[in-house]
């Protein structure tokens, strides 16, 4: 009985503990190293009003300690973040990569007067033919585009 109360109150310590805990995170130098050259998609998670999480593939690229990605105003991740910033994010890496995986949370903020600067670094990262149709067809809409910007709480890499 006595081992039984031991355990529990171990037990409970670490769930106050696991509630208040910081997360290690990878630093900038390792994250850089891991992304240089990835051309993935990112997953970013948001919170849909009705409180369950809304999973979004999106292009983006890492620059100054920031996460960037590109929305239009219409869609629900648009809606979901100017409401509530925190989101969470994962990235498949290449397979020769230290992780097979980097994952993360952080707070995002939308700016539409950066749109059209972020969406022309998506085509040069992205697009193979930067005056194609592609590329055309997002530069038209760039008036009513949204740069998403990250502020990583935590990174990890897994796997």
């Amino acid at each position: 009985m006595l081992v039984i109360k031991v355990v529990f109150f171990l037990f409970q310590g670490n769930i106050k503990n696991m509630s208040t805990a910081r997360v290690k995170s990878l630093s900038t130098s390792v994250i850089q190293e891991l992304l240089e050259g990835l051309k993935k998609p990112v997953r970013l998670a948001s919170q849909s009003p009705n409180g369950y999480p809304l999973i979004s593939t999106l292009w983006f690229l890492y620059d100054d300690d920031y996460f960037w990605c590109i929305t239009q105003k219409s869609t629900l991740l648009r809606r979901n973040l100017a409401t509530n910033r925190k989101c969470a994010f994962e990235i498949t890496l290449d397979g020769d990569a230290k992780y097979k995986v980097i994952r993360g949370q952080g707070n995002a903020i939308l700016n539409l007067s950066d749109g059209e600067r972020i969406t022309n670094l998506m085509i040069a990262r992205y697009i193979s033919d930067p005056d194609g149709p592609v590329a055309s067809q997002l530069r038209a809409q760039t008036s009513t585009e949204y740069a998403i910007r990250i502020a990583p709480i935590w990174v990890r890499g897994q796997g």
